[in-house]
């Protein structure tokens, strides 16, 4: 999903040489204009060109800098800070200069082995309470002779500059979701499942909370990295039972319910506790006798007014797509329901693109055309945003 704004990113120090070149490269696939200044420390590091190639935007020295470089920022963040970086942004001359209660501010220090852990606490909190959003260090990076430095990743500081140039359309409100597969287990080596990966789910999770909302993401075993964002609150669970009694003990609390894992329908009537070893077979043939595992779904929308969240579901069909979506729609009592064609190429699981057609429950039909997974998320939240009743706007 492109992001549209002017970001200003402050390098400092010897560790940009490692940071800076990969986050310019991320903001620039991201989509941001990116103008990039560079403290003197990091100048003797990165040359200017360099930094204006991977970026695609200008790069200069602090020295070199205008007022309308400032200006024309929708957020600045100084990535990775010095501690005497910090120390001067809390001055009244930088605090002029980035904007501070202007535009957001976001600072990524990084801890050299000999600096004091206590001194470095204190001169975060002073920051912070500038108006300065720290992202506190969390990876441990090895550079060469300066031994292992602490620094926010540059997953983590894309994100949060992606988070303070979005519109946050969906804050306040609470959203379960559910994503992934399940896994029902015969014995200790063999189980039932499905092909989902948990894409999707990650995509709708990460647009949601980048948006404002504070997200609960219900997941069985993912073949996909969850995003490690602010924002997002997970519960791991194994099987299509306890994504049931996961999800009925907190839908009433949220606003909104998206139920897009891939719960397996059926699970073994028996779990046999050593492998079930090969013999006994009949032609050849071995018999695994399956039953249904709960509906989430239905109970989710057959919760009484006043406890049901708006609730959204997810269809994936193989055939007469149209006719079992608006069935779905109907018998699961959903608000929305989105479906594709897995067998559609670029459409199915284990693919970072869907198309998705979205029945709402007035008759509307929105089809979303082919493209990635983040931007599906984003559409679909976006008509979730104007369908959603003010009594699901916030609950308390």
């Amino acid at each position: 999903m492109s992001v549209y704004a002017n970001v200003l990113l402050v390098a400092d120090g010897p560790v940009s040489l490692r940071h800076t070149p990969e986050l310019l490269v991320a903001l620039r696939q991201a989509g941001p204009n990116v103008t990039t200044l560079m403290t003197p420390s990091a100048a003797l590091f990165l040359p200017p060109l360099s930094l204006s190639l991977l970026s695609g935007g200008k790069a200069k020295t602090i020295a070199e800098a205008t007022e309308a470089d400032y200006a024309a920022a929708d957020c600045v963040i100084v990535a990775p800070a010095s501690l005497r970086t910090l120390a001067d942004m809390r001055q009244p001359e930088w605090r002029e200069r980035l904007g501070y209660g202007k535009r957001p501010v976001l600072a990524a220090p990084v801890l050299l082995p000999a600096e004091d852990a206590q001194a470095a606490e204190k001169e975060l909190q002073e920051l912070t309470a500038c108006g300065v959003q720290v992202l506190t260090p969390e990876q441990d990076m090895s550079f060469g002779a300066m031994g292992a430095v602490r620094t926010a990743s540059v997953s983590r500081c894309l994100e949060a500059i992606l988070a303070a140039v979005t519109p946050h359309d969906l804050a306040g409100l609470k959203i379960l979701l559910t994503a992934g597969p399940t896994i029902e287990d015969a014995d200790p080596a063999r189980y039932v499942s499905n092909r989902s990966t948990g894409r999707m789910g990650c995509a709708l999770a990460q647009m949601a909370a980048r948006r404002g909302a504070n997200v609960l993401m219900v997941h069985g075993p993912m073949s996909v990295p969850i995003p490690e964002v602010p924002g997002i609150e997970c519960v791991s669970v194994r099987s299509a039972l306890a994504m049931h009694k996961e999800v009925m003990a907190r839908a009433n609390a949220c606003d909104v319910a998206i139920l897009c894992a891939a719960v397996a329908d059926y699970r073994p009537v028996q779990y046999s506790h050593e492998k079930i070893k090969k013999g006994g077979e009949v032609d050849g043939r071995f018999s695994l006798i399956l039953q249904r595992t709960p509906d989430i779904l239905e109970a989710v929308g057959a919760l009484a007014d006043g406890e049901r969240p708006f609730l959204v579901g997810f269809a994936a069909e193989s055939e007469e797509l149209e006719r079992n979506a608006l069935e779905k729609l109907a018998k699961k009592n959903c608000d929305m329901l989105c479906a594709n064609d897995i067998s559609e190429p670029g459409a199915g699981f284990a693919v970072a693109t869907n198309r998705v057609t979205v029945f709402c429950r007035d008759g509307e039909r929105i089809d979303l055309p082919l493209q990635s997974k983040e931007d599906i998320a984003a559409a679909i939240l976006t008509i979730i945003r104007k369908r959603l009743p003010p009594k699901h706007n916030g609950k308390s």
